[in-house]
């Protein structure tokens, strides 16, 4: 048998890289085998690369398993995926990333047929996935056959898929009870049940890998040496291979092959299979086998042989005896190896071994002969497949040599960037000295913009020189703050910044002598203080310069924590704020004063060209000129050294854009950096052709975009220009300006300054950053809203190619985005995606269904739809746009109920009267101008001009209307007046020009329907005066009252069952052809995105007028839906206001506190307690904050254990902190001392032991006394401090400044709080409470009670809704009562006990008396104790109340009175 059977196998990876060509001889990265099994082997746990790999691997697999079980023919795809290889890679390697990919395929396409197996109802259709799995299993075993899986284990996951495959054909039977084929009439009474080709296939195959289980190849690579030995098979010994694996290392043998065999061995023996080449294989093999010397090995073997005795005895007669042409007839099966079925194991062996030279020589004449065959076919089918595989490389190889000559091309860039690198390292020495020199004049900047808060501080009424503007009416004292609160509402004025002591100097100022004798020493007549105090200022400013040593030395040890501090007015700082010859920065920015932009990623080798005409060319050393100055160019080198003052320091720019900020109608051109730790934008600095950072000369000259865009100077007297104090000439430079721009900051050298432009700045910490969205601007997709947390929002506008490159980035940078559905900031995720993308779609969806739900007001809905449509507050010509809800502005009760009372919301304005709508019609209908489409009407329902008309009496937007007519206000006739008259005029009432719709303002805010700023308006031709906005009657004057009832107007039944015709008409599919045109609803096609190619025209004049167009005539908003909007449903349900039904409430005792209970939170339905002088701190409530100890320290405490966290000694420099408060998110703490201090902490948990760490943001200094009470309002970024000199002062939590102080009440503070909805502020002192709107206005106030002793400890408001029931309000008091209080507008009538109780509005300096008055409407009594601490659930289910005793009470409704309620609902 040795010697007919001798074998001299070749290795068969020699057929493989003999085939495998050369490789590509400049290839950066080598692919080997062993590289690509080590990757393998580490999968996700091994790096980067190796789980990056197995990752594409896995995608791979995933998606073409999808196709392999859902589509037809799909095995192509896979065959063409595995031979998308490159060229370079050795075939070795390209085999073995076959199998790797393979063995994954098989695992994701098994686990999806088995899957689809367990499932009653299949989804996958057999007629697919069978065909595909035929020839996906026949791939599979040509590709072991071809060495593919060079290790054991791989082969046998093979094996196991094949069996896997066959037992699922297998189910109920199908495999094992089929005829074989042309022999079904033998099988009659077993039935005629016949196998798919497919399952054909599959036993084919498996037979095929049971076989290469036994080839010589692989039992060398498990370590069955002893089997080829006994066989006469053992290859000659050959070096290892890194792709072969050791038995000791796979753990792997013949063993494990057998058991597979017993385990299946009924599908695999079925009927159907009777393949020779496996019964030669098998009767050769095992017969070996039963003589091996381990026993799990021998008994598998016979238990295969005993089944094939049972079951394939015809084909082992056929082996085992020998024909009567061979010579001898010898049968070694029956009487020999039937004793296995009939006899003992003993009997047997003894027979086998008496035998064995007969069973040798029976084998060697049939079984042996068959079985050779196979080895010598097997040997040579890899390399005649590896062949086809040549050829198709050869037809390649003119691809690759494009491929060299592009490489070539590369290393050719390499040299020019390393011969520019050198010149970098050569200057090394000259750029470290720049640098310290930065360093000197960054701190002349930071020096100005700290001079320049501190001056802030100063200044205000509550400061240590209180200074009043003079009486001059074009300089309004207030102006709307740009943060946005909950819904993007923006309710919160804020105070024009006073510009400089040159203009106290100047006499433009006044110093309020009346306030100051208070704070100053009655020695001596303020003109004395004063001088003293400025003359230094301006006698240095005369200086011609500094001595240099004085700046020597820092002036703060962090520039970065200095730089927050001085983060003010939205974080915008003016970098000439304190030089006293120039007028600050927020006199010229009425509005936020912030910044522009544009775009070019920064490279530290070589910029490139980029197509968007942004500068990216190479810089060549030769290109210098030699006579260039060594000097100058280490001063300029790319520009940076101009910027880097403003930068934190250790900052290092990534990349850097050219960019517009558009404030209004006005857009500031400058820089945008991103940086590694914050994002920067910079005005009046531009970056050139030769990517070099450079300072603006003039502020008109035209903007490098607009210069891109191809609209020249003369081209854009459309566009407005800010009225700035900012002179557009040089100026003459004093202070520590002048000392750093001639030669104080640089050395001997002195740096010119070419226009000498202030350069306002705004950065942004990347943790500061909550949401980006891609917007578009004059209708061209070019821009970026980047929204911060504090709600100050920005739109950049880039070039249009590198918009969303700028975008990439941004998102590259991990910014903590978040989806904000609260507040309606919402839009893509974090994967870069556009407003039209799959997921901006669902987004909107899935709000609406919230909508429909009843979850969220029409209001919300309405902004959140305006936000996903790219409206926003930033650019006035894409403003938010509402609708008229009302068409009665005539009655003197608002009936809500009545229909009649309502607009038409499924017309749109130019058609709520029938007239007007024929009109409309004729002239759609009557148009016959070829090159403009039709259209109805010539005016638009948005634009800048009509937020401009609505919000002429609200600075800035008062500003904005005086530039656009030449420095003065309109006249008197064609301002907004009357919204009686404003609303004909709009619904087609004599006027087919108008059709406007109505802005945000009107559903919230009150303030800018008075003429607060006392503008001179002018008079109308009647005579009449143009002062407030003429309300309608039911308004009863009071633009308060109008507001609310207009929301309510909103938020009605009759609108929400209607709200979805007017969505459908401004957003949705009646936007847009057919529909738009039966709906009357077609506007001019300039207004609609896509309707022009702004940037395929030549023209600069064509494109201006377009431009211009589209800036003042309207823009329709994105089309967010194709389809009818979904009404809202009708059935809505609330919960019953625990205050409002007060008198039903019944008291029950929750819990029993050891000391007095001073503040109730509820967290995840449950209720958590504070007691004295301690702070519970959010959002988990995990943590409390505790003061009041003898060390005089602030310590933070565990809630559940009361485990020491963090102690923090002397925050207050020695005095005792009395009372705290702490922001929604927990990273802001507010402390208030015995010093009438108010100090501002960050919280940090950085570090390697994630301690808690408390940095100072802030000192606020104004009171006088002991500070009593503290809250903290982040929605409305506020600060509301009460102190014992009874005054309560309101601070801006954003840029820590001083914003009003209420006026002073008669005793000290002793509660405070605001809504963090509504922004209501509620005050008591002793027995007065007070309602005060987010401006400071004093809606009502009310002496408790007639016992001066019941000091009120405590006051609280609902947060369940923004407009429904907010004028219910709770005190609890010194005797214990719970006190439930009604504001009600003057002018209705008020019940007894509401009259009993006093007004105490003759207490306060108040300018106008209050519109509203406090009706108690139920005194709770249940408490004993004083009432220390109120909280009315979000959810409304409970009102709850603690008292000093440690008594917290829960104050609900009764079940019967809630189940009347539902019924009522």
């Amino acid at each position: 048998m040795e010697s007919s059977m001798s074998f001299s196998a070749s290795d068969q990876s020699s057929d493989l890289k003999a085939g495998s060509g050369p490789t590509s001889a400049n290839t950066t990265f080598s692919v080997s085998s062993k590289l690509l099994l080590e990757v393998d082997d580490s999968s996700y746990s091994g790096g980067p690369c190796s789980a990056g790999a197995s990752a594409m691997l896995d995608f791979m697999a995933e998606v073409l398993a999808d196709f392999l079980t859902e589509q037809i023919k799909a095995a192509q795809v896979v065959e063409s995926l595995l031979e998308m290889v490159p060229l370079y890679v050795e075939a070795e390697s390209v085999l073995v990333f076959q199998g790797l990919f393979l063995g994954r395929l098989m695992n994701f396409v098994e686990r999806r047929l088995l899957r689809d197996d367990e499932e009653d109802e299949k989804k996958l259709d057999k007629t697919k996935w069978s065909s595909n799995l035929d020839a996906l299993c026949s791939m599979i075993v040509d590709r072991v056959y071809m060495g593919a899986f060079p290790q054991p284990g791989s082969v046998l996951k093979t094996l196991e898929f094949l069996l896997s495959m066959l037992q699922l054909a297998n189910k109920d039977g199908r495999v094992e009870e089929a005829a074989p084929a042309g022999k079904g009439l033998l099988s009659i009474t077993r039935g005629s049940r016949q196998l798919d080709a497919y399952v054909h296939s599959i036993l084919k195959n498996t037979n095929r890998m049971i076989l290469y289980c036994f080839l010589p190849s692989f039992l060398v690579t498990i370590g069955e040496d002893d089997l080829l030995s006994s066989l006469g098979l053992l290859m000659e010994p050959k070096k290892p291979t890194p792709t072969s694996s050791s038995k000791e290392d796979s753990g792997i043998d013949i063993c494990y092959v057998l058991q597979l065999l017993v385990a299946h061995r009924q599908v695999i023996f079925c009927p159907s299979n009777l393949d020779p080449e496996l019964n030669s294989c098998l009767c050769v093999n095992l017969i070996s086998l039963l003589c091996d010397q381990r026993q799990n090995v021998q008994n598998m073997a016979i238990d295969v042989v005993k089944y094939l005795l049972v079951h394939r005895k015809a084909s082992l007669e056929d082996l085992l005896v020998s024909k009567p042409n061979q010579g001898q007839h010898l049968d070694v099966l029956h009487g020999g190896f039937d004793k296995l079925l009939t006899g003992s194991l003993s009997a047997f062996f003894d027979w086998f071994q008496s035998s064995e030279h007969i069973v040798n020589k029976v084998v060697e004449q049939s079984a042996a002969i068959m079985w050779m065959q196979h080895i010598a076919v097997s040997a040579k089918f890899p390399g005649i497949r590896i062949k086809g595989i040549e050829g198709r490389r050869k037809r390649e190889m003119g691809r690759r040599s494009r491929d060299t000559s592009r490489l070539d091309l590369k290393h050719r860039e390499q040299v020019n960037e390393r011969r520019y690198a050198l010149e970098v390292v050569r200057d090394t020495m000259s750029t470290e000295l720049r640098v310290v020199r930065q360093e000197k004049y960054g701190w002349v900047l930071h020096a100005e913009s700290e001079w320049q808060t501190h001056l802030q501080q100063l200044v205000h009424e509550r400061g240590i020189f209180p200074i009043h503007k003079s009486a001059v009416p074009e300089e309004p004292d207030w102006q709307l703050c740009p943060i946005e609160g909950p819904y993007r509402m923006r309710k919160k004025l804020e105070r024009c910044r006073i510009n400089s002591i040159q203009n106290v100097l100047d006499g433009q100022l006044e110093l309020a002598e009346a306030e100051l004798s208070k704070g100053k020493h009655e020695d001596g007549p303020y003109d004395s203080d004063s001088e003293a105090i400025f003359n230094p200022l301006e006698d240095s400013s005369k200086q011609n310069g500094v001595d240099t040593e004085l700046y020597d030395e820092p002036l703060y040890k962090e520039a970065g924590d200095a730089k927050d501090v001085t983060s003010v007015r939205n974080d915008w700082i003016d970098d000439t704020a304190s030089s006293v010859n120039e007028a600050s920065l927020h006199s010229a920015v009425e509005f936020g004063g912030k910044s522009s932009a544009v775009s070019v990623p920064l490279s530290e080798s070589i910029p490139g060209k980029s197509e968007c005409g942004s500068p990216m060319q190479f810089i060549k050393t030769d290109e210098v000129k030699a006579t260039e100055d060594k000097l100058d160019k280490e001063l300029h080198d790319n520009g940076e050294y101009l910027v880097r003052p403003y930068l934190e320091p250790r900052e290092k720019i990534r990349f850097r854009y050219n960019c517009e900020r558009v404030v209004g109608l006005d857009k500031h051109d400058g820089i945008f950096l991103i940086g590694e730790l914050c994002l920067y934008v910079i005005e009046n600095f531009y970056i050139d052709d030769s990517a070099c950072i450079c300072e603006k000369e003039f502020e008109d000259d035209l903007s490098v975009i607009d210069r891109a865009l191809g609209v020249t100077k003369d081209s854009m007297t459309f566009q407005s220009k800010s009225t700035s104090s900012w002179a557009t000439a040089p100026k003459t430079l004093v202070g520590g300006r002048a000392w750093a721009y001639n030669g104080g900051a640089w050395g001997k050298e002195k740096v010119s300054s070419s226009g000498n432009l202030p350069h306002p700045w705004r950065m942004w910490k990347l943790d500061n950053v909550h949401e980006l969205l891609k917007r578009d601007y004059q209708l061209r997709p070019v821009a970026v809203e980047l929204f911060s947390m504090d709600g100050c929002n920005d739109l950049l506008v880039f070039h249009k190619r590198e918009r969303d490159e700028v975008f990439k980035n941004l998102v590259g940078m991990n910014l903590p985005r978040n989806s904000m559905l609260d507040t309606t900031i919402s839009g893509s995720t974090k994967q870069e995606s556009n407003e039209g993308s799959v997921i901006f779609k669902i987004m909107a969806n899935s709000f609406s269904k919230r909508w429909q739900n009843g979850e969220i007001t029409n209001f919300q809905y309405l902004m959140h739809l305006n936000t996903l449509a790219g409206r926003g507050y930033s650019d006035l010509t894409q403003y938010p746009v509402f609708p008229w809800v009302l068409a009665d502005y005539e009655s003197e009760n608002l009936d809500l109920s009545d229909p009649k009372t309502f607009r038409k919301l499924d017309k749109p304005m130019g058609c709520q009267t029938p007239e007007g709508e024929q009109e409309f019609k004729k002239r759609y209908e009557g148009w016959d101008d070829p090159e403009v489409p039709k259209f109805h009407y010539g005016s638009h329902y948005s634009s800048a001009g009509i937020v401009l008309y609505f919000l002429i009496r609200l600075p800035p937007f008062s500003e904005e209307n005086q530039k656009l007519q030449g420095g003065q206000f309109d006249h008197a006739d064609r301002l907004f007046n009357s919204i009686r008259e404003t609303w004909l005029s709009a619904s087609g009432k004599g006027n087919t020009s108008d059709v406007k719709e109505l802005i945000p303002e009107f559903y919230y805010m009150p303030e800018f329907l008075e003429n607060r700023c006392s503008f001179d308006l002018g008079e109308k031709q009647s005579g009449e005066k143009v002062g407030n906005v003429l309300l309608p009657p039911w308004a009863n004057g009071s633009a308060r009252e109008f507001i609310r009832r207009h929301r309510e107007a909103l938020e009605s039944d009759f609108v929400s069952e209607n709200l979805h015709h007017w969505i459908d008409l401004i957003f949705g599919y009646k936007q847009r052809g057919k529909a738009a045109e039966q709906a009357v609803n077609v506007f001019y096609h300039y207004t609609y995105e896509g309707s022009v190619d702004i940037d395929a025209i030549t023209d600069p004049l064509m494109k201006a007028s377009i431009l211009a167009q589209i800036n003042h005539f309207g823009q329709t908003p994105k089309q967010l839906f194709l389809k009818p909007h979904a009404k809202r449903r009708s059935d809505r349900k609330l919960p019953p206001h625990p205050l409002k039904h007060s008198t039903l409430l019944v008291a029950h005792e929750i819990r029993k506190s050891s000391s007095s209970i001073t503040q109730i939170a509820n967290f995840h339905e449950k209720i958590l307690v504070a007691g004295a002088n301690t702070l519970l701190k959010p959002r988990t409530f995990t943590k409390y904050v505790a003061w009041g100890f003898p060390d005089r320290s602030l310590r933070f405490i565990s809630y559940d254990q009361d485990r020491l966290l963090s102690t923090h000694e002397n925050l207050h420099w020695g005095n005792q902190i009395r009372c705290a408060g702490v922001s929604h998110d927990g990273q802001i703490l507010v402390t208030g001392a015995d010093d009438g201090s108010v100090s501002v902490w960050r919280i940090s948990t950085e570090g390697p032991r994630a301690s808690i760490r408390l940095l100072l943001e802030n000192v606020l200094c104004a009171h006088t006394a002991k500070i009593t009470r503290l809250h903290v309002s982040q929605p409305y970024m506020l600060i509301v401090s009460g102190s014992d000199d009874c005054t309560v002062i309101i601070w801006d939590l954003s840029s820590f400044g001083f914003i009003r102080q209420l006026p002073n009440f008669p005793v000290p503070v002793s509660a405070v709080h605001v809504n963090d909805l509504t922004g209501e502020i509620l005050t008591a002192a002793g027995i007065l409470f007070s309602v005060w709107s987010i401006n400071g206005d004093c809606l009502a106030v009310i002496n408790t009670s007639q016992l001066p002793s019941d000091t009120i400890h405590c006051v609280t408001s609902c947060t369940f809704s923004d407009w429904l029931d907010t004028n219910w309000y709770v005190t609890g008091h010194q005797s214990g009562a719970v006190k439930v209080w009604h504001m009600v507008h003057h002018t209705e009538q008020g019940n007894t006990e509401g009259k009993s109780a006093s007004s105490g509005a003759g207490v306060l300096d108040l300018c106008k008396p209050p519109e509203y008055r406090l009706v108690l409407h139920k005194v709770l009594k249940s408490h004993s104790q004083p009432v220390t601490a109120l909280h009315v659930t979000s959810d409304l289910k409970q009102l709850l109340s603690g008292d000093s005793n440690g008594h917290l009470l829960s104050w609900t409704l009764p079940d019967m009175h809630l189940k009347s309620f539902k019924n009522l609902g």
